[in-house]
């Protein structure tokens, strides 16, 4: 029996990580614990309630972590830790006609990552970014500069590698283009990005 449990709880760890497995362990104290008490107190409803909440919770943890993972590795067919290109997806892909847009002030990695929380559940995105050196009045004719080819993202997309990318991407600009490194100072209307994105739905 003990053998059984430290094989669950190493698949626990291999397929999910050690957060749900610490709550996994937590829970399955208080399910044996309130098993022993119910041994010691067998007419006790509180021990079998508790014993019954160890369970569901248990239960609720592994379906919670299991839709995670399969989220990120089914639902979304590219990888979270590194930057994924549109082209590379050998997929039929059905791109909504909405745009929708976010200005990001260069360097802002709290707002970078304040766009990709607020992106929607189990949803992929393809994403345009542009450089523009006046994000303050971008609405006005400012020449933009686009950074990439089309990349993939969603709501589970690491941050730091999103912004990474973005820095490689700007001094290769500066180098292709034989730019100032000072086109990338902070100023007062502030060198930003343009977030052009659309929801993709991907057979």
């Amino acid at each position: 029996m003990f053998l059984l449990i430290l094989i669950f709880l190493a698949l626990i760890l291999i397929q999910f990580g050690w957060f749900p497995l610490i709550q996994i362990i937590i829970w399955l104290f208080v399910l044996f614990s309130s098993n022993i008490l119910i041994g010691i107190n067998p007419f006790s409803q509180q021990y079998r309630v508790i014993r019954i909440i160890s369970i569901l919770v248990i239960i609720f943890i592994l379906y919670y972590n299991a839709k995670l993972t399969l989220i990120s590795t089914i639902i979304l067919p590219f990888s979270i830790n590194k930057i994924s290109f549109l082209e590379d997806i050998d997929k039929t892909i059905q791109i909504s006609d909405i745009t929708q847009k976010e200005k990001i002030l260069l360097y802002d990695n709290n707002k970078l990552s304040k766009f990709l929380n607020n992106l929607k559940d189990e949803t992929n995105y393809v994403v345009n970014i542009s450089f523009i050196p006046d994000i303050v009045n971008s609405s006005i004719d400012c020449p933009q500069m686009l950074l990439s080819k089309p990349i993939l993202v969603n709501k589970f997309s690491s941050p730091t590698t999103l912004a990474q990318y973005i820095n490689e991407r700007l001094y290769f600009m500066i180098d292709c283009y034989y730019l100032d490194d000072s086109i990338l100072q902070q100023n007062v209307v502030g060198p930003g990005l343009i977030f052009y994105y659309w929801k993709i739905k991907i057979q």
